[in-house]
């Protein structure tokens, strides 16, 4: 056997020194450390937004037991039947998005319907600009609501035979970060057809801005297309705790 020449010993520790992995740069870490740090806080920010964007407060997703409710159920001893729909096209506009209605809740036997609304800050802020007023947040009564009701047969589709209701019987605020709710209580609607056989195939909230209607959102369908609605149950005790 011969021995091992210099020249193959240094290529011998050549090969060690290959394997040994070349140090990773502190800046590049750095780097990776930030970004990843970004990316979390932008997914993070997302998420609340998104979370924040579905919540309701309770008082304002809850079904409401106003007077009229309370003395029914005095005198009847039972709880109205209460139904709820799913709405379609729950906002105003596909693009802006003013103002957005949920949690729909219909009492045919009190003539009564439920709504929730929701907007947002930057919308009041919007609208005093666009219409040169000084509106506030902060001021539960910087808009004002109405009730409109489309009575027809279903037969003709017209939208003649319209009915108003200007005044809201009962009404909730909340707040929550930069979104403002309502929960607004309208009663006297007539749901049973009359002798006509008239009965309401839809109806639409509108938002009254300096005695302007500036939105609308359509909150309730009863039609050929869409009338599908669901059962709504409370307790008794749900009932009475309400009051």
């Amino acid at each position: 056997r011969f021995p091992m020449s210099d020249y193959e010993r240094y290529g011998d520790y050549d090969e060690i020194e290959d394997d040994i992995p070349p140090s990773k740069s502190p800046v590049m870490l750095i780097l990776k450390i930030i970004t990843a740090a970004l990316c979390l806080g932008v997914i993070g920010l997302l998420s609340f937004r998104m979370i924040l964007f579905n919540r309701y407060p309770a008082d304002i997703k809850d079904f409401y037991i106003n007077d009229e409710f309370f003395a029914y159920y005095n005198d009847k001893g039972e709880i109205p039947k209460i139904k709820t729909q799913s709405l379609r096209s729950p906002y105003d506009d596909p693009d802006l998005g003013n103002f957005f209605c949920d949690y729909l809740y219909v009492v045919e036997e009190l003539g009564q319907l439920q709504v929730a609304v929701r907007y947002n800050v930057s919308t009041v802020e919007r609208i005093a600009e666009e219409k040169k007023i000084s509106l506030s947040a902060d001021d539960e009564n910087c808009f004002s609501y109405r009730l409109c009701i489309n009575y027809s047969d279903g037969k003709e589709g017209s939208t003649s035979n319209l009915v108003y209701i200007d005044e809201v019987s009962d009404e909730v605020f909340d707040e929550s970060v930069m979104y403002r709710y309502k929960k607004l209580v309208f009663d006297g609607i007539e749901f049973v057809p009359d002798k006509n056989g008239d009965y309401p195939v839809w109806m639409r909230l509108e938002v009254i801005v300096d005695g302007e209607v500036y939105s609308m959102v359509p909150i309730y369908e009863n039609h050929s297309e869409y009338s599908r609605f669901a059962e709504y149950e409370i307790s008794r005790q749900e009932v009475l705790n309400g009051r």
